[in-house]
Order: structure tokens, then C-alpha cells, then sequence
């Protein structure tokens, strides 16, 4: 079994690309209490990369699909203001576009997780609205319950056995 963590990037300035020093300490603090990853993968924006750094962790290969927010993938930008997991399924269920993006993210998920050996785990670092889409997508069943969007540092645990995501827990952080 192989397993995911994906991870919303840690706090910037709003108007910034770079994690400011909260930013920096929370990642670290996260980091540190994680086991070791077989791969770490990003989105190519600052902020995704110097989160994974600040975790302690290399960044082996950034994809840009992770950076592609939904608005970008063809989802108005409208659609785009979701507060719950539950808001984002809904946003599948009315939305052809909304559903194919969030099952392109899951195979992309899916095929990075399989680079991992067996037993292995990837960490993924991302934004926010990727990762809920995304994981609604894999574990259709579970996602909606997990309640509020995910805030910055927070993200999901999913398992693959082979064939299929058979489990999966939201990550939150504490205030």
C-alpha cells in the first residue's frame, strides 16, 4: 500500500510569491514531526517549493498541473468560492468541467504515487482548491465529510493499493 500526503503550501503574505517567516516556522514545525518520504513533488510556485524546503525535505520534480488552479482548467471563476469539502463536491456534481479536473488531478496523483516502491509515500505540496477537488475525485465517499476547506499547512492522507485509493483522512493544523 502506498500512500499520499498532499498539502496545501504554508502562510505567505497576500500579496506575495515567497512563505514569510510564519510561514517558514509552521512548515518546519509540521516537518519535523513526519516521517521520510520516498518523493516530494510541487507545484512550481515559490511558495509550494520553499514549503517543502522548509520542511526539511528535497523537492525531486515540480509539475505545473499542480499549480493550474480550477478557474484556469476552464471552472468560472464564480463557481470558485467554496468553504467546505461538501461545497466542492457540489461544484462536481453541477459541473462537467469541475468533474473532469478533479479526476485529472487524482490520476496525476495517481501516477506519482506509483513512481514510490510499494509501502512507499509521496509528498505532494500544493493550493488550496486542488487538493479538495482533487481528493474528492480519488475517495468520493469519505472527502465530503471532512468538513472546512483546507487552510494553509493542511492537506490529505490517502492510500492506493495497487488498483484503487481504498482510504483517506483530512490533515488539520492546529491554531
Amino acid at each position: 500500500m502506498r500512500t499520499l500526503e498532499h498539502r496545501r503550501h504554508s502562510r505567505r503574505d497576500p500579496t506575495g510569491t515567497h512563505l514569510n517567516a510564519a510561514g517558514r516556522s509552521v512548515a518546519r514545525s509540521i516537518g519535523a514531526g513526519l516521517a521520510p518520504f520516498d518523493r516530494v513533488v510541487t507545484s512550481p510556485r515559490p511558495r509550494a517549493i520553499e514549503t517543502a524546503e522548509a520542511m526539511g525535505r528535497s523537492v525531486d520534480v515540480t509539475l505545473a498541473e499542480l499549480a493550474e488552479m480550477p478557474d484556469e482548467a476552464g471552472v468560472p471563476m464564480e463557481l470558485f468560492q467554496p468553504r467546505t469539502f461538501s461545497d466542492y463536491a457540489e461544484m462536481i456534481r453541477q459541473s462537467s468541467v469541475t468533474a473532469a479536473y478533479a479526476a485529472r488531478q487524482a490520476e496525476l496523483w495517481r501516477t506519482e504515487l506509483e513512481r514510490v516502491p510499494d509501502d512507499g509515500s509521496l509528498l505532494m505540496i500544493s493550493h488550496g482548491g486542488i487538493i479538495e477537488l482533487g481528493a474528492l475525485a480519488a475517495v468520493p465517499r469519505i472527502a465530503p465529510s471532512w468538513g472546512s476547506a483546507l487552510r494553509y499547512m493542511e492537506g490529505v492522507r490517502l492510500r492506493w493499493d495497487g488498483r484503487r485509493w481504498t482510504t483517506g483522512d483530512v490533515l488539520r493544523v492546529p491554531d
